[in-house]
């Protein structure tokens, strides 16, 4: 196996612009390629060198830079192949940074087409019926896109919704969905988002319950040498970024919730509790959430109200709450906010078979001199949820930079603490 963290070559990366394709590869100083959990698009920045003398400007006979002689003005296409990582991406921005005489440094920012697209699509139309099958059918009339019915990458909802695109975007339209999306084996809570292997329409208990695709170790520095594969499963460097914070997570209304519900047909009120500690959030990255209350008269740090939507979209006189709120909007607060956490950043050599949404185990080394029996730390170790990736690469190393989430402590989760 090579080192994954040697330089990669370009095998292809080209930008076109009115048929006209330009190699970059020999120009390029660096490509960094991103994806996230809160990404409905790919994205990615390129930067390359030009020394001049690169394309004839056919009108003017003369010969010139790539960024003005294209010219790049945004919307050009960018093919690209490093090792297994390959696809298009379209130029949404070009800065010329660092302009000589005879040399010019350009960083373009990078997206997909689709997220290229959103923004010139409003979406006016009427959906009725399961979540995710509209989900389906946005991402089909707006873009074009063929999705297979036998992919896993689209969750079924087990509660369907009556809605109209305000003339929103396609992506703000479901990312909205996602919030008021409930899965039949689980919580509230989906994510959408888009991967190398297309979009997806998540939910987060289905995300945490993977097997990890990876084990990684934090145990020393990184043996030197590019000529073995060592160091392809240890973590770099590490820091973390946010540990659990009892306050703000009551502010947030992630353990205990009071929600008042106004119903507009009857003019009745209905209060209901949420709370952690009732199971109502039973899945977990790691082991049971350890959250003791602390009681008082009124043990609430927020109390939420709503009204309920009977018959607005109905076509004729109907009493059944649409999409009712009471099954998901308290318990999707506390789903999202208990995933964040913990977030912590780590960098390991170049891993392209990880994409945004995996589950990786990180093992830390315990801080002792007695490791015979167990030399991790049991608390910090464990599986972590990839929120935000980014697959970096330049003329001398390549590496992956993962920002990971999870919501509880313990490197033994309910599934397999045993």
């Amino acid at each position: 196996m090579a080192n994954k963290a040697s330089s990669s070559t370009y095998e292809k990366l080209t930008i076109t612009k009115n048929g006209k394709e330009v190699n970059l590869a020999g120009k390029t100083v660096e490509f960094n390629y991103f994806e996230s959990l809160l990404s409905p698009n790919i994205t990615a920045t390129l930067s390359f060198v030009d020394s001049g003398f690169s394309l004839t400007d056919e009108k003017r006979n003369a010969e010139g830079s790539i960024y003005n002689t294209l010219p790049i003005t945004g919307g050009e296409e960018i093919k690209y192949k490093i090792r297994e990582l390959e696809g298009t991406l379209l130029n949404n921005a070009a800065i010329n940074s660092n302009q000589e005489s005879q040399r010019e440094s350009i960083m373009m920012s990078l997206i997909s087409k689709e997220g290229f697209e959103n923004y010139n699509i409003a979406d006016s139309k009427k959906y009725n019926g399961n979540i995710t099958d509209n989900v389906k059918k946005i991402l089909q009339q707006s873009f074009n896109t063929t999705i297979d019915e036998t992919s896993s990458n689209f969750d079924k909802t087990a509660n369907s919704y009556s809605f109209i695109g305000a003339n929103d975007t396609p992506f703000d339209l479901i990312i909205e969905l996602g919030s008021k999306s409930t899965f039949p084996r689980g919580n509230p809570g989906f994510f959408f988002y888009q991967t190398r292997e297309g979009f997806k329409y998540k939910a987060i208990d289905n995300l945490i319950k993977q097997e990890p695709k990876e084990t990684y170790r934090y145990s020393g520095a990184l043996k030197s040498g590019t000529e073995n594969d060592n160091n392809n499963f240890k973590i770099a460097s590490f820091s973390v970024r946010k540990n659990q914070n009892i306050v703000n997570a009551m502010k947030s209304c992630v353990y205990e919730s009071r929600n008042i519900f106004f119903n507009p047909r009857t003019a009745e009120f209905s209060e209901i509790i949420f709370r952690i500690e009732n199971e109502e959030l039973q899945t977990s990255l790691g082991g049971d959430i350890d959250y003791k209350p602390v009681k008082s008269n009124n043990s609430f740090s927020k109390t939420n109200q709503f009204i309920l939507d009977v018959g607005l979209l109905s076509p004729g006189i109907d009493t059944s709450v649409n999409n009712d709120p009471r099954e998901y909007i308290a318990k999707a607060a506390m789903r999202y906010n208990l995933l964040m956490s913990q977030i912590i950043d780590i960098t390991v050599p170049c891993n392209l078979n990880l994409l945004a949404g995996d589950i990786i185990r990180c093992e830390f080394e315990k801080l002792t001199d007695k490791k015979e029996a167990n030399p991790f730390d049991i608390n910090q170790s464990g599986n972590y949820l990839i929120l935000d990736l980014c697959h970096h690469f330049d003329s001398k190393r390549s590496f992956t930079s993962l920002t990971l989430v999870r919501d509880s402590f313990g490197a033994y989760t309910q599934k397999n603490k045993g």
